[in-house]
């Protein structure tokens, strides 16, 4: 029998089924049928991995992907384009796609954005790449040069990369980071 027509009989039969700390706990109104309760008892770990998968929360980078397939475009076009953002995968995966797609889509932003044309197979290809967050190979010596300089920059008042102006440290640090190779 499969799990989840045990699971219907069982809610058909007046059954509630809740998987809390560790145990599967069942709760009727009436007396069920001792035939279902056995089944019950005989699937109890096929009913609590049942139960435990629907619970798991979905990974952001799929929940995105239901999101921009409801909307008709693609994640990256979600993300670049300001509609979503880091934040928005943390505190909304989960959620009702749906929803998010229907407040996006009734945004100004989402209204007015530019209307472009049919990206080919290998760019939504390379989009889908570039969700997974692949960095480049990068040597010890860039990475601890970038380090040196990022941090310096956010400590330093002196320090305004924008405008270019940096203290005598950090003038140091960044042509440091600017001639260490990247590979």
């Amino acid at each position: 029998m499969i799990v989840a027509d045990l699971i219907h009989r069982a809610a058909d039969a007046g059954i509630s089924m809740i998987y809390r700390n560790g145990a599967l706990q069942l709760y009727a109104e009436r007396q069920p049928p001792p035939e279902l309760l056995a089944k019950l008892i005989a699937h109890k770990v096929e009913i609590i991995a049942a139960l435990s998968a629907a619970n798991d929360p979905i990974p952001p980078t799929a929940w995105l992907s239901h999101v921009a397939r409801l909307l008709g475009t693609s994640p990256i076009v979600l993300l670049g384009g300001g509609h979503l953002d880091e934040h928005d995968l943390a505190e909304l995966a989960g959620t009702d796609a749906a929803l998010v797609a229907d407040t996006i889509r009734v945004s100004p932003t989402w209204i007015n954005r530019p209307q472009g044309v049919e990206q080919p197979a290998e760019v939504h290809l390379a989009e889908q790449l570039e969700l997974q967050h692949i960095t480049p190979k990068t040597s010890r010596a860039w990475r601890e040069a970038d380090a040196a300089y990022t941090n310096h920059l956010m400590n330093c008042r002196a320090c305004h990369a924008a405008t270019s102006r940096y203290c005598v440290a950090g003038a140091d640090l960044r042509q440091r980071y600017k001639n260490t190779p990247m590979e």
